[in-house]
């Protein structure tokens, strides 16, 4: 997900919470393909999630070798499960290209008093290499409007203990540049958040536009007080890289209803690596490795079908939704299927951690936006699955807070389904697969495929409330 949330333990409450129907809402029963529940297996589930969260794909940030490796998993899985590709020229992949500024670890140095000052890499540079003698100023106040520098300054950053730390670091990074700071240390602790942020190895850092006031902001080790300093900073250099969605489909067997369309979604990206010691991958096996196994899982289960579905179904996995649903916002500006087609989204988000007394169930955001959930819940409950109307965290905030949202915002209706709790290990180290229950994932897995169905199949529209 993209932004941390407030917790809050389902446990007894879940009773209160059985799902609601109208009069209206009228379905007859339906036999679930033993089938495609079949290759919805705890098995699959476990080997696709452990491989996604594992060390070696570094947390799949954007933009970042590993993401490519990963997005290269999802279009090999779609292939085998005999999936048409709607990316360029009948591939799986939608691509892009993204700005990303470099600059090179082996350049920057900094010391003081002829004694090198361990540096954890560069939170930003300028466009020009900077090389400096003489005084370093520490600053431990820059709270008055009338002070002004003419050269670098140092300040410490204590560790971050919310959102609100980090952005008034970087409000104050940028009132020191503003004031004249012509470069700024940074002091910090070597498993400081700062330091997964920074450029220290080469690899490229995508521009969201959050960025502060270009300038150069060093990271180094606590402790280097004020005194003579030599910095060798070096310049960033533009770029570009390839982000890639990646993007399978179903083709309807119905000559009318198969051109409707429903969209299964998860982000593929997580965010990197952070700190400099220790355990710094964050694996994001939850957010959204757990996500991506299920659209890939729903692929396997929909293609398993004795006859395919009457609807399209479009199986699509983005990137960027940790930098700010970049990827799902570049879809539905650019669609390849069109969006007055487009029935619904179902997007999937966190699956892997229930909530205590949540264990094979699942509740979505939004809820009272349209009946979709609803309507999803009465297949859901033909295997075992009980998709819920959660007290907190079904309303508007995570509605707009994850990949179902840019395509609400076109007038599709669309929903993020979830079947987590809001952990601690949240965009950490610790967010790896052995902490998942693979059973409760594979049953969630399961009910997502059994409450699609007869939306897939035509029997039921969803319909905004």
């Amino acid at each position: 997900m993209m932004r941390q949330k407030n917790r809050l333990p389902i446990g007894s409450v879940l009773s209160c919470c059985a799902v609601l129907f109208s009069s209206s809402v009228v379905m007859a029963q339906q036999n679930v393909p033993s089938e495609s529940i079949d290759v919805i297996n705890e098995s699959v589930v476990t080997s696709t999630v452990s491989f996604l969260a594992s060390d070696e794909m570094r947390g799949r940030d954007t933009p970042s070798p590993e993401l490519t490796i990963a997005s290269s998993y999802v279009a090999a899985r779609f292939l085998g499960a005999g999936l048409k590709g709607l990316g360029e020229s009948g591939s799986y992949y939608q691509n892009h290209e993204v700005k990303v500024t470099k600059v090179s670890a082996g350049s920057l140095k900094v010391s003081r008093d002829g004694d090198a000052v361990v540096t954890y890499g560069l939170l930003s540079s300028s466009d020009e290499a900077m090389d400096y003698q003489g005084r370093v100023r520490m600053v431990t106040d820059d709270n008055a409007s009338d002070e002004k520098y003419d050269g670098p300054v140092c300040i410490v950053a204590e560790k971050f203990q919310s959102r609100r730390d980090q952005s008034n670091l970087m409000r104050r990074l940028a009132r020191l540049k503003e004031s004249g700071a012509t470069a700024i240390l940074v002091q910090v602790d070597p498993d400081h958040r700062l330091v997964g942020m920074a450029s220290s190895s080469g690899a490229p850092r995508m521009q969201t536009g959050r960025e502060s006031n270009s300038g150069h902001v060093v990271l180094v080790e606590k402790g280097a007080a004020e005194g003579d300093y030599e910095l060798s900073l070096p310049r960033q250099m533009q770029a570009t890289a390839t982000v890639r969605n990646v993007i399978g489909m179903i083709p309807g067997s119905d000559p009318e209803l198969g051109k409707e369309a429903i969209v299964i979604s998860a982000h593929l990206d997580h965010v990197g690596i952070k700190g400099n010691v220790g355990d710094i991958i964050c694996n994001g096996a939850d957010d959204n490795a757990s996500g991506v196994t299920a659209v890939l899982s729903l692929a396997d289960a929909f293609a398993a079908m004795p006859e395919g579905p009457k609807r399209t179904v479009i199986f699509m996995t983005f990137w960027g939704e940790e930098k700010g649903l970049l990827g799902s916002k570049y879809y539905v500006s650019n669609p390849v299927w069109p969006l007055e087609k487009t029935v619904a989204n179902v997007n999937i988000e966190m699956i892997g951690r229930p909530e205590a007394g949540a264990s094979g169930k699942c509740w979505s955001t939004g809820w009272d936006e349209s009946d979709m959930s609803e309507l999803m819940s009465v297949g859901a409950k033909e295997v075992g699955v009980l998709i819920f109307q959660h007290p907190q965290f079904s309303g508007d905030m995570l509605y707009r807070s994850s990949d179902n949202y840019p395509f609400a915002q076109k007038g599709v209706i669309a929903h993020s389904f979830s079947a987590g709790s809001l952990h601690e290990d949240y965009h950490m180290p610790g967010d790896e697969s052995q902490k998942l229950d693979f059973r409760h994932m594979t049953k969630v897995i399961q009910g997502l495929f059994a409450g699609t169905l007869p939306m897939a199949n035509g029997e039921f529209t969803p319909k905004k409330k």
